[in-house]
């Protein structure tokens, strides 16, 4: 065999070696799944991705920087988990608690800092799969403004996602007692020892106990001064 067909055989298994290389590579990027991992999305897939929308604000919504807007989103499927974007990047996330097995409702907020026209997107997730973001127009006027004065009295509660058990007492070997509506506001009146639970009066005066997560229960106001309840 001459030394120029030697070469070029040569060249060819070169070539062919890095293809390969190159090839299991990335087999075994997408086969680990890390760089596709998504925020929130962790679990596999029980179902199909969700559908969501944005039940409000309508797109084209006016607010004032420093004012915080409340996006209401609703899922036509098992949803584990969502994430909000602005311009692009990631705003906030939300795990939804893990008794959550059908259509859900969620409250999330965001708080612009400037002026200017925004896009937010929403996309919910079952496990790693994806649904389509949902998107809304945000007009954003004025300049950020300071707290109001006088802030909250006491420690108050509001609920953000659709699905989150209050039960007799705190920890969920507890009795359930039922599912708090979106949207309900509640009266902190105690804590566990731990501070994992909260003891909280509803509107209707039902004494009640609620997991301390913030992303199902938001509070505020004087929540640190909220005594040890039994």
């Amino acid at each position: 065999m001459s030394h120029a067909r030697r070469a070029t055989r040569l060249a060819v298994l070169i070539v062919v070696t890095l293809l390969t290389g190159a090839a299991l590579a990335c087999t075994a990027t997408f086969e680990d799944g890390s760089p596709d991992a998504q925020p929130g999305s962790g679990g596999s897939a029980s179902g199909p991705a969700p559908t969501v929308h944005i039940v409000e604000p309508a797109s084209g919504v006016r607010v004032a920087a420093g004012q915080p807007l409340d996006i209401t989103v609703a899922t036509d499927a098992a949803t584990t988990s969502l994430l909000m974007s602005v311009g692009g990047r990631v705003a906030t996330s939300k795990a939804l608690p893990p008794e959550q097995s059908g259509p859900a409702q969620a409250i999330l907020t965001w708080t612009p800092d400037r002026e200017g026209t925004y896009t937010v997107q929403v996309v919910a997730f079952n496990g790693p799969a994806a649904s389509q973001p949902a998107a809304l127009i945000v007009e954003v006027s004025g300049v950020a403004s300071g707290p109001a004065p006088g802030g909250v009295a006491g420690c108050v509660g509001r609920v953000v996602v659709d699905s989150l058990n209050f039960r007799e007492g705190p920890g969920t070997g507890a009795a359930r007692l039922g599912q708090f509506a979106l949207g309900e506001t509640v009266t902190v009146i105690g804590r566990s020892a731990d501070s994992g639970w909260w003891k909280v009066q509803r509107a209707n005066a039902q004494q009640a106990w609620a997991v301390n997560n913030a992303q199902w229960l938001q509070v505020e106001g004087q929540c640190d001064a909220v005594p040890v309840s039994g």
